[in-house]
């Protein structure tokens, strides 16, 4: 039996992990995270995944030096934290694991933080019904890899 591999570049699709680049955008909006989520994925991909130290740096860039708060894509799903994009074909081994948690963070304050916003580099479990900007991603690019 021979198999190939047949590889088709496609613009704004996201659904594997061969995704290139990851690009974020902020939207000045403020909305809850639900809301937000539902926005991301209605005209992007998702609530932004950050997988590493580089999605920080882009992200911090994204935000400016501001001093504002935004929603990224975590959430606890009953003490789990899990990423709002749920395809695991979309990460690379380890991706789903990176956390930067701000120090005493999450704490789960009032048992209602839920949800995770991102400050300058770090993040903080809040309540979700709380209205702040939010972080989008999407893909210029990505690879679709089909086998048979």
């Amino acid at each position: 039996h021979i198999g190939f591999l047949l590889i088709l570049l496609t613009a704004r699709l996201c659904s594997l992990s061969l995704c290139f680049p990851r690009e974020y955008h902020v939207v000045e909006y403020e909305k809850n995270w639900t809301d937000a989520q539902t926005y991301c994925r209605h005209h992007y991909k998702d609530l932004a995944t950050i997988a590493s130290q580089e999605d920080v740096t882009m992200l911090s860039h994204a935000l400016g030096n501001c001093q504002r708060h935004a929603w990224i894509g975590l959430y606890n799903d009953i003490n789990s934290w899990r990423w709002s994009l749920e395809n695991t074909s979309y990460y690379n081994e380890g991706e789903t694991e990176f956390r930067r948690w701000k120090s005493g963070e999450p704490n789960d304050y009032s048992r209602i933080e839920d949800c995770v916003k991102f400050r300058q580099g770090k993040w903080w479990d809040d309540p979700c019904s709380k209205k702040l900007h939010f972080i989008l991603q999407y893909c210029r690019y990505s690879l679709l890899l089909i086998g048979v």
